[in-house]
């Protein structure tokens, strides 16, 4: 029989680890949608939102894989 309920490190890490996908998916988008679109504020969208939201997601993707390191 299986428990519904997991460890409590397990749904920690899943979580951070759907958060980090979300993450990267949005900027993954935002960047797609940049590529066709010729304008100067597209540049700005690249450069500023997906990059962040790309950059996030890694960080919090590697960040138990850092610290666990230590």
């Amino acid at each position: 029989m299986t428990s519904d309920r997991e460890p409590p490190f397990r749904t920690g890490l899943s979580r951070r680890l759907r958060w980090a996908g979300a993450l990267i998916a949005a900027g993954s988008i935002i960047e797609i949608g940049t590529l066709f679109w010729n304008h100067t504020v597209s540049l700005l969208l690249f450069l500023g939102p997906a990059a962040f939201l790309l950059g996030g997601g890694m960080l919090l993707y590697f960040w138990p894989t850092i610290i666990s390191i230590r």
